[in-house]
């Protein structure tokens, strides 16, 4: 992968995938609301900035999330994702069954943009890539 650092947070770093025009936001350790919200808000800064209709979203190193409906609500995220041009995204599973179901509740409600739930890296780079 031909990547650029966009932007690093202590758990967040955010790239541009050169070669597959995408955002990959590479979580890791434990988020909790106030990251979610931060780290949502650079994702949503480089969708704007670069464009991308494409997110990855890895959560494979994610150790802790717990987010409940309403925190998901609160933020807002996906529907100002998607007024921003994001239309996809490829979320991997964290091994972390808490984030787990914190990412099964936020994509249950979501209408857009269109997101699935990968179990590991490489399926969700294959959805990316046909979409």
């Amino acid at each position: 992968m031909a990547l650029r650092i966009l932007q690093e947070l202590p758990y967040l770093t955010i790239y541009y995938d050169y070669n597959n025009e995408w955002l990959y936001a590479f979580w890791y350790g434990a988020i909790g609301f106030e990251q979610a919200l931060e780290g949502g808000e650079a994702v949503l800064r480089s969708v704007q900035t670069e464009k991308c209709h494409k997110l990855l979203n890895d959560n494979s190193e994610v150790t802790d999330m717990w987010l409940e409906t309403p925190e998901w609500r609160e933020m807002n995220m996906f529907p100002r994702l998607h007024a921003a041009g994001l239309r996809y995204v490829a979320w991997v599973y964290s091994a972390n069954l808490y984030s787990r179901f914190s990412a099964d509740r936020a994509l249950a409600a979501l209408a857009q943009p269109v997101a699935l739930a990968f179990e590991d890296l490489d399926m969700a780079k294959n959805w990316l890539r046909v979409v």
